[in-house]
């Protein structure tokens, strides 16, 4: 099976999760469920992967794609519980043109819809698929290690801030500036970021993942040019003092 073969069925695997997860929605008569579920497509697309490499006879199941599917898994579970004003923004426009062509019963526009939103979750998440394909030697290397430490530590950095907002907004009315937030507007997606950046040093180390650079781009691309400037624009409405707030404290780290 050549790699645009394995990718392919990848890809269509990931599409159906995803039609499964609107069609839930579509029952439910919102869109919450697909909201709070709507990575563990990657997570159930990488596990087949897995199987299917396996099957296949590809390769051997490395220690390299053990501890990229592991991360994975770990991601995606904690993607449940967190991340809801992140996908509400990432997913606003595609839910609005959705909703609209659920109402005009229009199926192939729908289908269109969701090829399309898989095509980007496909490709963001490429240094994970790309590792279930031909993940290369089995023991780990030290750019395995510099990238798993690099992983850790966005995970943590996100636990962190998180657990910063939760227990300092008082519900939700006031600028955190304590902990990670005292140095950074957005240590979450520094998080998020850091997250991605060591999965991908783990991928290069994969055979034949080079091209799994393009979607460590589009993520970051994503971050800093699509979610950040929202998400700054929500901050600035919704309280009084995030004016004052951005003026001491950079959006990431020195940059202003």
């Amino acid at each position: 099976m050549s790699n645009i073969e394995f990718l392919t069925i990848l890809y269509l695997i990931n599409t159906l999760v995803l039609i499964g997860l609107i069609s839930r929605s579509i029952i439910k008569k919102s869109p919450r469920f697909f909201l709070k579920f709507f990575f563990l497509s990657v997570l159930v697309c990488t596990l087949i992967g897995s199987v299917l490499k396996g099957f296949m006879n590809i390769s051997d199941f490395s220690n390299r794609q053990l501890l990229t599917n592991t991360m994975l898994f770990i991601w995606s579970i904690k993607s449940i519980f967190s991340y809801r004003s992140i996908k509400v923004i990432l997913l606003s426009n595609f839910l609005e043109v959705l909703r609209d062509e659920i109402a005009s019963k229009n199926i192939l526009r729908i289908f269109r819809l969701i090829l399309k939103i898989s095509f980007f979750q496909f490709i963001c998440f490429s240094s994970f698929i790309s590792t279930n394909y031909l993940s290369g030697a089995s023991h780990l290397n030290y750019l395995d290690l510099l990238g798993l430490v690099i992983c850790l530590f966005g995970i943590t950095l996100e636990l962190i801030s998180e657990k910063q907002l939760k227990s300092l907004s008082f519900k939700k009315t006031r600028v955190v500036t304590a902990g990670p937030w005292a140095v950074s507007r957005h240590p979450n997606l520094i998080g998020i970021f850091l997250f991605f950046l060591g999965m991908q040093i783990i991928a290069f180390s994969a055979i034949s993942s080079l091209w799994s650079i393009f979607g460590f781009l589009l993520i970051t691309f994503i971050l800093f040019q699509n979610i950040l400037p929202k998400v700054e624009k929500n901050l600035a409405l919704k309280f009084t003092g995030y004016k004052a707030y951005s003026e001491i404290v950079p959006k990431i780290f020195y940059f202003k």
